[in-house]
């Protein structure tokens, strides 16, 4: 797991696939307990040695999906937690992402503009290209980046966090992510999709000091 950033309020990990971003109930490791268990070992070294009464408070400020990759935040204290949480929720943070598809779509850029809700599991994203009962709107502006053979490398920028938007909405418009079978992509490696969580920006929660946090992707 690569640190790619860190100071005293908090720890910016680069996630690798595979990885849940919170611990929770599910028995599949997450970026959070990998992150606690790497910087619990940097204090205790920083320590000499000392053994700790409790544990180090690290919490992931937002989530990528598991499938994916890329730039995680995570807070040292509640407090910081709290203040970066209300720039996502009051949509601050400018996010961008890359995914390779399985094809590139009809224009080179663009606005994704649809209504998702999710279905009866609670698992699966539903788009429709109207408003229906219970959807909620959802957006993403795209661009190609290149061609690779028959598959796209995009960059997205969603306007809105929805569940598993980006997955959705690519699927919809018939450009499911590689390794996406979920929706509809070809099947690449387990626990993996070529989406990656590239670039963050957003205030430090401390200093209000721009933050633009970046993470190299294969």
């Amino acid at each position: 797991m690569q640190i790619l950033f860190e100071d005293q309020d908090i720890l910016v990990i680069n996630k690798p696939s595979g990885l849940s971003s919170e611990s929770g109930t599910a028995r599949h490791p997450s970026a959070e307990k990998a992150a606690l268990e790497l910087y619990s070992k940097k204090v205790l070294g920083d320590g000499g040695g000392m053994s700790m009464k409790v544990s180090p408070y690290l919490r992931a400020v937002h989530r990528l999906d598991r499938a994916s990759s890329g730039v995680l935040v995570l807070a040292k204290s509640k407090a910081m937690l709290t203040e970066l949480m209300k720039q996502f929720e009051r949509r601050e943070v400018e996010k961008t992402y890359q995914a390779l598809v399985e094809k590139a779509p009809s224009a080179e850029s663009g606005t994704l503009t649809h209504w998702l809700k999710r279905d009866e599991t609670g698992k699966l994203a539903l788009v429709f290209d109207r408003a229906v009962p219970d959807a909620q709107p959802c957006e993403s502006e795209y661009k190609l980046l290149e061609m690779r053979d028959e598959q796209a490398l995009l960059e997205i920028r969603p306007r809105t966090g929805r569940f598993h938007q980006i997955r959705a909405q690519l699927a919809h418009i018939g450009c499911p992510i590689v390794g996406d079978v979920l929706y509809g992509g070809k099947f690449w490696r387990e626990h993996e999709i070529k989406l990656h969580a590239q670039r963050l920006a957003f205030k430090h929660p401390r200093t209000e000091a721009p933050m633009v946090i970046e993470a190299p992707w294969e």
